[in-house]
């Protein structure tokens, strides 16, 4: 897939159709439990909050996995990505803060799988349909 100009920004074609399925999936799951209002709140902020820690640790977990590259030159922070070994880890720690989570605030855990499900296939699905109508039209 191809990228575009935004000023001086690169911007792949991938990463705005991976922030479009997001935020159908936000919204599909924000509409699904709309009659829950309190545990809306709480699932969608941890959702939310586990995607920004798996991003984070893997967008900077190249000071972990290159640090010589870091070393000698600081502004890589902002270039590098931690590869395979940052997207994993940042999975895991998305992953223990999901369990934390969940162990905190004490909902049944068949609501939190129905949230969970409901937002990964609505995500899945709309990136899927995304994709697909990129490519005819392009």
């Amino acid at each position: 897939m191809g990228a575009f100009w935004i000023g001086p920004l690169l911007v792949k074609y991938e990463w705005v159709l991976v922030l479009l399925s997001g935020i159908v999936a936000y919204f599909t799951i924000a509409i699904a439990l709309r009659d829950q209002e309190e545990y809306k709140k709480i699932f969608l902020n941890v959702m939310l909050n586990s995607m920004l820690i798996g991003f984070f640790t893997y967008k900077f977990s190249s000071i972990l996995f290159q640090t010589e590259n870091i070393l000698s030159s600081p502004i890589g922070i902002l270039y590098f990505s931690g590869g395979r070994k940052g997207a994993i880890l940042g999975t895991l720690l998305a992953l223990i803060y999901i369990v934390m989570e969940i162990k905190k605030y004490k909902y049944p855990l068949k609501k939190w799988m129905y949230g969970i499900v409901y937002g990964s296939v609505t995500f899945m699905l709309s990136y899927w349909l995304f994709r697909t109508l990129l490519i005819l039209l392009f």
